[in-house]
């Protein structure tokens, strides 16, 4: 059995030390054997991303003994060698743009100095475009230009959304100035062989791609679908000795194990076609160390998602499922970031079905992302008040009926939210605190316990509801009213109805929230019979 390796992206190292390697290469095949010179891949962080970049490398060294046996070692390629620039800007740490100007600048000197060419001018852009121009003429062999991670420089300095303006004016100059540099790419054509670039999300003000009318932009290709990210098939054809393993460890049997395991890291669907993909970290994580848990999301903190949505007054339940047009999940400008796009890029939501080939349903992939990015969210709210004891606790009271307390322990939580502005309207201070009630509650589920926001029934939508094995909470808001009022519209719109089927007590609860104590104000509880 090979070994599992989730550190490397090294595809030599990979190969030469027998780790297992998910044959990718078929996509690789259809990349360098197209005459199209420039292609663009978005996909999520510790997607595969650098690996397959490493992997392209590799080939265009001509190193074919490391292909052995993959897709790509059978098909009618040349396997010549070709000179390769490569800048990873996972590699290129830099907290101003000066500091990226420099350093970019290094590592393109690095470049001349292994061709022992001499690059006079001091301007990035320009000594760029002479690098190319020098090492074509040099060799005589068009260049291969591969570009990992382009906007890391921008990312980075967006966290702090709502503290640092100067964060923003950062990622701005980084745009500007990185934008001079690909400006350099279109006039190039004629020395480069193949332009390969990566990231997580596509900035609109970037020149890639309002100049290179030729790209060949992938993330929303069908037949790219699974390019990053393990297939089901991938899974049985290549880790299969590793979910006994894991199903022995954790008490499951071989199918309770691989439905678990689907329903923790399955779900990441970027196109049209309905093929899921699982996270490969995660994957590898957890058939390494036989565990379940939230390995891809604890990998990174997505802290300007978390400022972005807080200073946005999002409304949270809605990410189970919001709708989004379909070329609304395209482009992206620094000072007016849209929510959904940016999860959908960064991996925090999906595509979970298609209306009318226009509307995107987007949801969250899977129990991994939700529970990871759901906890973060309300930490963040309440100021690390909500923690996994604190969740667990009111887990308890819920399964075992215990409503005062209940109550209570959400009255303590709402009290550690001093610092978070209110909407002003009577409809959004309800939307907002349905929310923080929705996100407090939704980190309960489990097997043994289910939350559901906005449900909809033939008489209208229920805030939410709350399902254990014994019982069902009904539960209604209002802010700045009375629970009583609550309570009754659940009642005039027999909200209960389409649960008496299940045979299991109902309990019906309105909530009023006082927005002046910032707190729950009056609570009616009734139960049904």
């Amino acid at each position: 059995m090979k070994d599992i390796t989730v550190s490397k992206a090294n595809f030599e190292e990979i190969i030469k030390n027998d780790f297992i390697y998910v044959d990718k290469t078929d996509f690789l095949y259809q990349i360098v054997s197209s005459k199209e010179p420039y292609y663009f891949l978005s996909r999520p962080r510790r997607f595969g991303k650098t690996l397959f970049v490493d992997t392209m490398e590799k080939f265009y060294q001509g190193k074919k003994e490391l292909f052995e046996g993959l897709y790509i070692s059978n098909q009618d390629l040349n396997w010549d060698e070709y000179p390769i620039i490569r800048l990873d800007f996972n590699e290129i740490i830099a907290q101003t743009t000066e500091q990226l100007k420099i350093v970019l600048g290094e590592k393109l000197d690095d470049y001349a100095n292994e061709y022992n060419l001499e690059l006079t001018s001091t301007y990035v852009p320009t000594r760029f475009n002479k690098l190319i121009k020098k090492i074509f003429k040099k060799t005589n062999k068009k260049i291969v230009l591969l570009i990992d991670e382009y906007d890391k420089p921008i990312l980075s300095h967006l966290s702090g959304i709502e503290s640092s303006k100067n964060k923003i004016e950062i990622a701005l100059e980084n745009q500007e100035f990185l934008k001079l540099v690909y400006d350099n790419l279109k006039p190039l054509e004629p020395y480069l062989e193949k332009v390969f670039i990566t990231g997580v999300t596509k900035f609109s003000k970037l020149s890639i791609f309002s100049t290179l009318n030729n790209l060949i932009e992938l993330d929303q290709k069908v037949k790219f679908a699974e390019i990053m990210g393990y297939t089901e098939k991938e899974l049985d054809k290549y880790f299969k000795p590793y979910f006994s393993k894991l199903a022995e460890k954790n008490d499951l049997t071989i199918p309770e194990c691989r439905k678990k395991f689907k329903q923790m890291y399955n779900g990441f669907r970027f196109t049209k076609k309905d093929n899921k993909v699982y996270n490969p970290f995660s994957v590898g994580n957890s058939l390494v160390n036989s565990n379940f848990d939230n390995y891809w999301f604890e990998s990174g903190t997505p802290t300007f998602l978390i400022d972005l949505i807080k200073s946005h007054n999002f409304d949270l339940s809605s990410l189970e499922s919001v709708g989004i047009g379909k070329n609304e999940i395209k482009a992206y400008d620094i000072e007016n970031l849209e929510i959904v796009p940016l999860l959908f890029q960064t991996g925090y939501l999906t595509i979970k079905g298609i209306k009318d080939q226009e509307i995107y349903k987007m949801g969250y992939p899977n129990q991994e992302v939700e529970n990871g990015f759901t906890l973060n969210l309300a930490k963040s709210f309440s100021q690390n008040k909500i923690t996994v004891p604190v969740v667990h606790r009111l887990k308890k009271l819920l399964v075992n009926k215990n409503l005062e307390e209940f109550i209570e322990q959400m009255r303590a939580i709402f009290a550690s939210l001093v610092n978070i502005n209110i909407p002003k309207s009577l409809q959004n201070r309800e939307a907002y605190y349905n929310s923080i009630f929705y996100l407090v509650a939704n980190l309960l589920t489990d097997n043994n316990l289910n939350v559901y926001s906005e449900v909809l029934t033939s008489e209208g939508r229920i805030d939410m509801s709350v399902e254990t094995e014994t019982n069902i909470y009904i539960i209604e808001f209002k802010a700045n009213q009375d629970a009583e009022i609550a309570l009754q519209q659940i009642k005039d719109n027999n909200y209960a109805e389409r649960f008496k089927i299940k045979d299991k007590g109902i309990i019906l609860i309105g909530i009023n929230f006082d927005t002046e104590k910032r707190n729950i104000k009056d609570i009616k509880i009734e139960e049904i019979d």
